[in-house]
Formats: structure tokens, C-alpha cells, sequence
């Protein structure tokens, strides 16, 4: 049951195909050219309930849109009289529509086909337009005016990942309003994957996702590694200005200067200290701290292009993304691989002091308690990292959680949860859930 929503959009191909055998003037045409009208949204919706909602799903029915308008144009563009302005604004939408994939090819090394509502909009007005264009050009004038909207919206979603303001507030309500019914749909707003036993689960897992602060998990096992070569111990201090560091921020370390009998500006800090508080708290000075002193981002991602994880970036320090919240896409992963990562530790936690130390800083992380561990059994452990992107006006904002369930019959599974513009913690808690229930 799960291959039927793919069998109909392969069902949608073969129609298309025959399209080209069929005289337009005749009822067949029209027959089959309603039947893969059907088909397109037939596809999607049983995806959806069947929860088997896929990447290679999603490639297959934008492929199968394209076959369907390409055996088209041959047949109608001939026997339609379309004004030359009509033909330039197509001209105009194509070249967008190219400029969006170059930038896809850059960004992340293959093609995107983002199924925002502005392009499924356009493919049913047009389906609809084009048995009217034989009396007027009206229909697909405003068709050409969406379509213009949803290349450029289209545009913006591959190069940020981020939806525009102008429908954040409408995603909200959706958001809100299918909260407790539903919360894992066919939405590019939020990633998750869970795997147990090799076997993997997900729903846009293979998205690129802005990791907020759970980039201070690979920022952590690079330390690690910076430690052992360097021969570094835990224990090694380094001195710390209060003057140095973000005042406006989270930063639970800066109470640690409160009390002091001495200088209350300067205090020396462990780098057992450092991660736990960036670990375990979150604390994004520490995290900072761990960049001035260990490396840079461009180090803490060359060690992931080392492990042979090639979609994990990490680009800006917290200060950087505190100037610019938009900077925050810089630091990404998808969920599988972020999932795949924590596999990594999973199966290194005990190599040396350091990969332990991480492993139990993360078993005591404060942060996010209503997230993931919200949805895992009373008796099950979790070894986890949060991240949280600046509210909106609207009053949402992304929410990460990602981590190592521990059960207890001694198995473990690995989960992570993205989204963007959360309107609460507990839509992670009820993704979670869902997950856990698809591999019981």
C-alpha cells in the first residue's frame, strides 16, 4: 500500500504519454487529461494518509508535472492564438525557474522542488485555465501572475529555507490548529527522522534545516578531538573577561561572575566547564568561548567532512548569528543527518575521557524538557541537544531537538526534530510521538 501513491503518479506519467496519441478536439483528450488532473492531487493525498510521504515521492511527482505540461505544449501551443507579451512573461517565469536550480546545484549539490502552497496553487489553476484559454487569454494571464510569484517565493525558500513573513502568521494558525490532530504532514516547515535497528523513518528528512544551537554538538566533538591532539586536559582553564562576552544573550555562565570577593570581570573557566555549559545549558558565550579558543566554524566543519558527514555545515559563531538572525541557515543539517551523527557518538562515546565527558553533559542537558524527552517512556533516558531561533513578530520560531533515546530494554534509538516557526514545544513532544509510534 505504501507504492500506491507512487504507482498513481507513475499511472500520471504513462497518461500524459498517451496524450500525445489522442486528437485534442476529441473526448478521449479530455478524458485523460482530467484523469491526470485527478491523479496530481490523488498522489499527495493518500502520501499523506498513508504516512509515506517520501523525498523520492515528492522528485517523482514534480517529474511526472513536468512530463504532464511537456507532452502539452506540442499539442495545444499550435492551435492556442497567445498574444507575444504572454510568451515573454513565460520566457520570464522559465528563467526564474532556472535561476532557482542553479542555485539549488550551489547551495546543495543537486535540484530542489520545494511543494510550496503558491506552486501547488499554480498547477491546479492552470489545469483548470487551460481548457478556458480557447475563449479568452484572461484565465492564463493570472495564472501567469501566480506562477510568477510562486518561482520568485520558490526562489527565496531554496536559498533561506525559510517561508516569507507575509504566510508565516497563516502557517501559525495551520500549525495551531492541527496541533493536536495531526502534526506530521506533507510541510517543508519542520524535518524529523528516527532510526532503530538500521531501520529509518521520516518525513523531510533529507531537508536542509537551520540547526540553532544544536550545532554546539558537532562544535563539542570537534573540541573533543582538538583536546586529544593537542593533549589538553578537561581540567585546563582558560581566563575569561566578563567584558569579552555577549551581554544580551543566553548565557547562564555570566551569573558565575556575581559574587565574586576579587575581580568580578575576570574568572578562569575549564573547558569541562565550557562544554558542559554549552552542552548542558546551552549557553551561547561558552560556545563562543569554545570558538575563539579550540577553531573557528570552517574547523568545526572540515571535522564533519573528515567523519564523512557532507550535510552538516556549521559557518557562523554565535555572535555572528546574534547580529544577524538570518544567519542562522548557515549553520544546517537535515535530520538524517544529524540522526546519522548522534549514531556516530553513539557507537564512540567510550574511545576517550573527552567523547564521555560530552556523552554525560548531554545526559543532564536542562534545556528542552518539553521537546523530545516530553515523548519518550517514563522509564527511557535521553542523551539529547536543543536549539531555538529568535521569536518572530508572530510570536513563532524554530524549535530543534535531536538525541539518543536510551529504552529500557537496552535498545537505543536516535531521533531529531526541525521545524520552523513553532508556535510551541510540544509540536516537537507530538512529532516525536509519532515517530516512536511508526517503529513499535
Amino acid at each position: 500500500m505504501t507504492q500506491l501513491p507512487n504507482i498513481i503518479t507513475l499511472l500520471r506519467i504513462a497518461g500524459s504519454s498517451g496524450l500525445l496519441l489522442c486528437d485534442v478536439t476529441g473526448v478521449v483528450f479530455w478524458i485523460i487529461y482530467g484523469l491526470c488532473g485527478i491523479s496530481d492531487i490523488a498522489d499527495g493525498w493518500l502520501a499523506r494518509k498513508l504516512e509515506c510521504v517520501s523525498k523520492t515521492g515528492a522528485l517523482l511527482d514534480s517529474l511526472a508535472d513536468i512530463c504532464f505540461v511537456a507532452c502539452l505544449c506540442p499539442l495545444l501551443l499550435p492551435i492556442l492564438e497567445l498574444p507575444q507579451w504572454l510568451w515573454l512573461w513565460a520566457g520570464v517565469i522559465v528563467a526564474i525557474k532556472i535561476v532557482n536550480q542553479i542555485s539549488a546545484l550551489v547551495m546543495y549539490g543537486c535540484f530542489q522542488f520545494p511543494h510550496t502552497t503558491a506552486n501547488k496553487a499554480t498547477g491546479f489553476l492552470l489545469f483548470i485555465a487551460v481548457p478556458m484559454t480557447f475563449c479568452t487569454v484572461v484565465p492564463i494571464a493570472i495564472v501567469a501572475a501566480i506562477s510568477t510569484f510562486a518561482a520568485i517565493h520558490e526562489g527565496h525558500f531554496i536559498r533561506t529555507n525559510n517561508m516569507r513573513k507575509i504566510v508565516t502568521l497563516v502557517y501559525a494558525l495551520v500549525v495551531t490548529s492541527c496541533w493536536a490532530q495531526k502534526p506530521i504532514s506533507d510541510s517543508t516547515n519542520y524535518g524529523a527522522c528516527i532510526m532503530r535497528d538500521g531501520s529509518v523513518s521520516g518525513i523531510n528528512e533529507d531537508e536542509r534545516f537551520a540547526m540553532h544551537s544544536v550545532m554546539k554538538f558537532p562544535q563539542a566533538l570537534y573540541v573533543a578531538d582538538y583536546l586529544s591532539r593537542k593533549g589538553l586536559a578537561l581540567d585546563d582553564t582558560i581566563v575569561v573577561d566578563k567584558a569579552d562576552l555577549m551581554q544580551d544573550t543566553w548565557s547562564p555562565m555570566l551569573k558565575r561572575f556575581e559574587g565574586e570577593l576579587a575581580r568580578q570581570d575576570v574568572k578562569s573557566f575549564s573547558y569541562a566547564e565550557l562544554l558542559e555549559l554549552s552542552l548542558g545549558q546551552s549557553d551561547n558565550n561558552a560556545c563562543e568561548l569554545l570558538f575563539k579558543y579550540c577553531g573557528k566554524p570552517k574547523a568545526v566543519e572540515k571535522y564533519m567532512r573528515k567523519l564523512g558527514f557532507r550535510d552538516i555545515h556549521v559557518r557562523m559563531t554565535e555572535k555572528q548569528m546574534h547580529k544577524s538572525a538570518a544567519k542562522a541557515i548557515e549553520n544546517s543539517s537535515t535530520p538524517a543527518e544529524m540522526v546519522r551523527l548522534f549514531e556516530w557518538f553513539y557507537h564512540h562515546k567510550d574511545d576517550n575521557q573527552y567523547l564521555t565527558f560530552i556523552w554525560k553533559a548531554m545526559a543532564d542537558c536542562s534545556t528542552g524538557l518539553k521537546r523530545i524527552p516530553a515523548a519518550v517512556p517514563a522509564d527511557a533516558r535521553i542523551v539529547h541537544k536543543t536549539g531555538t531561533g529568535f521569536p518572530s513578530p508572530e510570536g513563532v520560531q524554530d524549535m530543534n531537538d535531536a538525541g539518543i533515546i536510551l529504552m529500557p530494554d537496552g535498545n537505543h534509538v536516535l531521533i531529531a526534530v526541525f521545524t520552523t516557526h513553532s508556535p510551541s514545544e510540544a509540536v516537537i513532544a507530538n512529532i516525536a510521538r509519532q515517530l516512536l509510534e511508526r517503529i513499535r
